[in-house]
């Protein structure tokens, strides 16, 4: 693992995940944190341009309070990293930043559910596992 991309929601899981990356024995060279926000499903025919922007502004204003603390542990920790905050599905884009910035590994947490809770609730991990074409690394 040289170029990692770690899908981070803020969640306890996530942290996890951070966390792992800080106790490995050889530390990744460089780290792309990645928080992904849906975008807002707005209906009605009164919504104007602006009003869409501002609700796309919050939300990556939101994702980049999320990706500060990643980045803190990550640099107290003397791990490169980078930060991107970004509109979308979660597997899609993360797909789209592992093959824009040559990640080798998606590393990211997970709410343990099994397969069972998996199959009822559908997975992020799930779905980004079959999205990606690297390795996938769940931390639990």
């Amino acid at each position: 693992m040289r170029k990692i991309l770690l899908a981070f929601d803020g969640s306890e899981n996530s942290k996890r995940a951070v966390q792992y990356l800080i106790d490995l024995d050889t530390p990744p060279v460089e780290v792309h944190v990645v928080n992904v926000q849906h975008e807002p499903v707005i209906y009605g025919e009164y919504v104007t341009a602006n009003m869409l922007e501002e609700l796309n502004n919050s939300l990556l204003t939101k994702s980049r309070n999320v990706l500060a603390e990643a980045a803190d542990a990550l640099q107290a920790a003397g791990i490169a990293h980078q930060t991107h905050a970004v509109l979308g599905n979660v597997a899609e884009q993360v797909n789209e930043a592992v093959k824009r910035l040559a990640c080798d590994t998606v590393v990211m947490g997970t709410r343990g559910l099994g397969s069972f809770g998996g199959l009822l609730l559908g997975s992020v991990a799930t779905r980004v596992i079959h999205e990606v074409s690297v390795p996938v690394l769940l931390v639990k």
